[in-house]
């Protein structure tokens, strides 16, 4: 009996050291995959802050140091765009955050008598093709006056949003990832536009919707100014991760969000995903797929 006892506690206290561990190691291993906080140091805390700065919430320079400023600018952006003032910069902060630098590296430029774009180019310091791609212009020769144009300053398409691996995941993993009612980027491939999107279902793709109208204005200027079927390629954002995507440009069915200038939902596919209608895979959007994994 005695010994029976002895093995009970010392089983009772490897559980008790086991629970202890866990509790204290599994939060520290969840938010260095994905979520910044106070207490954190490195380049991505860095990246956070000249965001940040860029954006007017934090002065100063950035040192890579997760303190009290980083702490109050976090939370004044959140503030400011209603999301969970937490001050801890997990995936829906880090989607706004890319959202918003990539609406600030962005200028309009209405053309005026006599323009081209080889000037403009030249005058602003950017290339003929990034006008043109930024702007879906099929011929770089042909503008007209009065057209309001996209331009974008040096280093807008290098934004956080569009930097490191592209991985292409499957459909049956990216359902897990990218779960009903959470929200992601959407970063068109050829543009380098981006904007946000909340999945309001579908279990062969993603059904999302635009989550603003202004995320709909930048939709519809990556779809080349009017709403089409046409695939694209794209990467999308969620839980953390960049994942090779398709999409096309149609509002088509029910829609949750009733004010995002938006009449119904899209659909965004990934490697394997098929279509409700007839249960099989785009060749379209696959083709698509492909090209931004390896964009």
């Amino acid at each position: 009996m005695a010994l029976r006892v002895c093995v009970t506690r010392a089983h009772g206290t490897v559980i008790a050291l086991v629970l202890i561990l866990l509790c204290i190691w599994s939060p520290v291993v969840a938010g260095s995959q994905s979520a910044l906080k106070k207490g954190m140091k490195g380049e991505h805390v860095q990246e956070l802050q000249d965001i940040l700065i860029g954006l007017g919430f934090l002065e100063g320079e950035s040192d890579g140091l997760f303190g009290d400023e980083t702490l109050s600018a976090v939370r004044a952006f959140q503030r400011a765009y209603d999301l969970r003032v937490d001050g801890v910069v997990g995936d829906d902060t880090w989607n706004t955050l890319e959202t918003e630098v990539a609406h600030t590296r962005m200028k309009t430029y209405i053309v005026c008598s006599g323009d081209t774009l080889y000037d403009l180019a030249g005058r602003l310091g950017i290339t003929v093709a990034e006008i043109a791609a930024v702007n879906n212009i099929a011929d770089p020769a042909v503008i007209k006056v009065g057209q309001e144009l996209l331009i974008p300053t040096p280093g807008a398409i290098a934004s956080r949003g569009q930097r490191g691996a592209c991985a292409m995941l499957h459909w049956d993993t990216v359902k897990s990832i990218f779960k009903v009612g959470s929200t992601a980027t959407v970063i068109d491939v050829r543009t380098g536009l981006s904007f946000r999107v909340k999945r309001r279902g579908g279990s062969l793709h993603a059904d999302v919707e635009p989550c603003t109208k202004e995320d709909t204005a930048i939709m519809k200027r990556v779809c080349g100014g009017s709403w089409t079927w046409n695939r694209r390629p794209i990467i999308v954002q969620a839980g953390g991760r960049r994942i090779a995507a398709s999409m096309n440009g149609m509002p088509h069915g029910g829609q949750s969000i009733s004010n995002n200038n938006f009449g119904g939902h899209f659909c965004l596919h990934f490697a394997g995903s098929k279509i409700h209608s007839s249960r099989k895979t785009c060749a379209e959007h696959q083709k698509c797929v492909r090209e931004a994994a390896g964009s």
